[in-house]
């Protein structure tokens, strides 16, 4: 299938770029390009019930990570990262709006997005919308996600990709992270973008 395909390519990429960074890529004046097309145009509700699309965010940076307020698993992992690098980037960081796309429409309406984002960071925005708008979002990110069963306390859980994608002020795919790069390593990585 197409999308495990993308994934497989997408954790060699991201492997290799890590790998890069802890060789000492770091002084370099910006990471290699992907040779991968990723992103597109959205239309999506934020988790304060507006209704958004890219273009809002244009001429700023965009983090955006998939996954859902109910995660167990990776998605603290990665948000906590993701925002303690925006943090890290002090002054730069208001070029910088990072981005929750939910993978769980059924769960994660704008209501349940509000609070659970605002324990994570006071500037990360969750955005959610129908099945198919979600679909769309994650199609053009070539992003995976699977109702993987139910835990014991009836919460649904998700397998779905990981990766931290940085997207430039047009739009633009730059890179992806890992979520479990350090922020410090991720903060110098996207600070060599914004000058």
């Amino acid at each position: 299938m197409r999308l495990g395909r993308s994934k497989g390519k997408l954790a060699a990429l991201a492997g290799a770029l890590v790998l890069l960074w802890s060789a000492g890529a770091a002084a370099a004046a910006r990471p290699a390009a992907f040779p991968v097309d990723l992103g597109g145009p959205f239309a999506l509700m934020d988790h304060t019930g507006r209704a958004v699309s890219d273009e809002d965010f244009r001429g700023r940076f965009m983090l955006v990570f998939f996954g859902y307020a109910n995660c167990p698993g990776i998605c603290p992992i990665g948000l906590r990262t993701m925002v303690e690098a925006v943090d890290l980037l002090g002054e730069r960081s208001e070029q910088v709006v990072p981005l929750l796309i939910s993978v769980d429409p059924a769960n994660d309406t704008p209501a349940n997005l509000a609070p659970a984002v605002a324990k994570i960071h006071p500037r990360l925005v969750g955005l959610t919308g129908t099945a198919a708008q979600l679909a769309a979002a994650r199609a053009a990110y070539k992003v995976s996600a699977n109702l993987a069963g139910r835990s014991w306390q009836g919460v649904d859980l998700f397998d779905h990709g990981s990766f931290i994608y940085l997207m430039g002020p047009d739009g633009k795919f730059l890179t992806l992270f890992p979520p479990v790069m350090p922020p410090e390593a991720m903060a110098a990585a996207i600070g060599r973008y914004l000058g």
